[in-house]
């Protein structure tokens, strides 16, 4: 008989960036975040203060180790890097604008974000071969925590996140993962059960909460 406990994922991604605010193709190239991006990493560790979290993983990334460390502050959670929860490889399309892109290259955009599984840009990776990658990451840390369970953080990407959510639910619909907003699953027996998905409560309960705190100090 299976009697693992319960690990429940928490998935964030990352906050506001230099070519978001560009609106740049961002995979494995990386730029720094935002003042609003700081916020929005400082505000999601607030929201998220009154759980109880034994462990954390990061993308190698780095605007994605800086939301773990701003989300995270100066709780004692050990916080473990992983590059296979990098972003998805744009290939030739990264660091380029995406308004430049159809005359550089056509259609892509809309063929990538098709949600074929074996789309992808040129030289760049498939959805199919990032969701292997991602799970390999996740299997492992679900196993290495299963005996004794817990909330785990796990910050990572917009469509990294999106994709093995997709991949999971069987879903024909990619929800818009917001930065720093969070997706639960909780895995008990090797079954998912998806709690919550590019959910901002998180974030804005949390900017609300420091407010307030800066307004008493």
């Amino acid at each position: 008989m299976n009697n693992e406990n319960k690990v429940t994922l928490y998935f964030v991604r990352h906050g506001e960036t230099q070519y978001n605010v560009e609106r740049r193709m961002q995979g494995f190239c990386d730029s720094p975040l935002t003042e609003k991006g700081i916020s929005q990493a400082k505000s999601l560790g607030e929201g998220l203060s009154d759980i109880h979290f034994t462990a954390s993983y990061s993308s190698d990334s780095q605007r994605v180790l800086d939301t773990a460390k701003y989300a995270i502050g100066e709780k004692n959670i050990p916080l473990m890097i992983d590059k296979r929860l990098k972003e998805m490889n744009f290939g030739v399309l990264e660091s380029l604008l995406e308004s430049e892109i159809p005359n550089l290259y056509g259609n892509v955009l809309e063929t990538l974000f098709s949600l074929d599984v074996n789309a992808c840009a040129p030289e760049g990776e498939s959805y199919a071969q990032l969701f292997t990658r991602t799970q390999s990451a996740i299997k492992e840390i679900i196993e290495k925590h299963a005996s004794e369970g817990g909330n785990i953080l796990i910050f990572s990407h917009g469509v990294t996140i999106g994709n093995y959510m997709i991949q999971i639910t069987n879903s024909k619909e990619f929800a818009v993962h917001e930065n720093c907003s969070v997706s639960v699953v909780s895995y008990k027996n090797g079954q998912p059960k998806v709690e919550k998905i590019a959910d901002t409560s998180f974030r804005d309960r949390g900017s609300v909460q420091l407010n307030k705190s800066s307004l008493i100090n």
